[in-house]
């Protein structure tokens, strides 16, 4: 009996002893007002690219890209950090510097807002970008010499503070009434111009191992087969209808690996026929980055 008792008497003692690595919590308290849950992160799926550019950029994805992946049914965000003008000896110097030079426009599902004083730093680190597009330009976007040492300079600099892959927007030649004084560098040809602009992206980006190219340039091409030389509203930049939902179709398949031609929107001032030219030279162009294809 005595034996017993002692047994029963080690019992809570054992039990005690034989989990000591499981904790003991007191019951939970609830506060009267608890912190709501923070906002839900933006899905994966979402695809972000971000041009570092100029005018140029401007005019190839601030209108109507987000809408061509909006209707396709993918999650997206476009950025854009440009200064008017800017080389690519530029956007190193002010990167270096992290001069607040920059405007920087932003469109997602919350609608597009746009930013003064902005350093390059600042818009590359604003999203997690897949995609960080640089350009040179188009004044010298076929002097081949003109890239180097920016070009690379600038992705090991971006490389440094994004994972975003670095892609090259492919800019495009003058049209052939143009009066911009750089046309000269060209023998005021538009040919001459297209053709340079060809050798030297293929060039830079192929010594650089830039893996993917938007082939704005060569879609504005074959589009003049069939609307003409015009495409251009100032004898420079992309005509504000037309010629800038061309330059959006180009950027969308790009990136969405989708047939442009596929796709239904269009802005309502761009009737159905002239956007399948549209479609049609863009896709072509993807087909084809560096060959002008003539299209029905």
């Amino acid at each position: 009996m005595r034996k017993l008792l002692s047994i029963l008497l080690l019992l809570p003692l054992l039990c005690s002893c034989s989990r000591p690595d499981v904790p003991v919590h007191d019951d939970p308290v609830i506060p009267d007002n608890p912190t709501p849950d923070p906002p839900a992160p933006t899905p994966p799926d979402t695809l972000r690219i971000l041009a570092i550019g100029n005018s140029f950029s401007s005019d190839a994805v601030e209108q109507n890209l987000w809408e061509l992946f909006y209707e396709a049914g993918i999650p997206a965000v476009i950025g854009n950090v440009y200064a008017p003008g800017s080389y690519l000896v530029h956007h190193w110097k002010r990167a270096v510097a992290d001069s607040p030079e920059y405007r920087y426009f932003k469109r997602t599902d919350k609608g597009s807002a746009t930013l003064e004083n902005q350093t390059l730093l600042q818009g590359v680190k604003d999203e997690p970008w897949d995609f960080i597009s640089l350009q040179q330009a188009s004044d010298l976007s076929g002097l081949y010499d003109t890239y180097f040492p920016y070009l690379p300079d600038l992705m090991t600099w971006i490389g440094e503070r994004s994972d975003a892959e670095i892609v090259f927007h492919q800019t495009w030649a003058y049209p052939a009434n143009s009066t911009h004084e750089a046309f000269a560098n060209y023998g005021n040809d538009q040919q001459t111009m297209y053709e340079a602009i060809m050798d030297a992206v293929k060039r830079a980006t192929e010594e650089c191992d830039i893996r993917i190219v938007i082939p704005v340039g060569t879609a504005v091409q074959n589009a003049r087969l069939v609307l003409g030389d015009k495409l251009n509203r100032d004898g420079l930049h992309l005509e504000l209808t037309y010629g800038r939902f061309l330059a959006a179709c180009v950027w969308y398949e790009t990136f969405s690996g989708k047939d442009v031609r596929e796709n239904p929107y269009r802005p309502s001032s761009v009737s159905e026929d002239i956007a399948n030219i549209c479609r049609e030279a863009a896709h072509q162009a993807c087909l084809k980055p560096y060959e002008v294809t003539p299209i029905k």
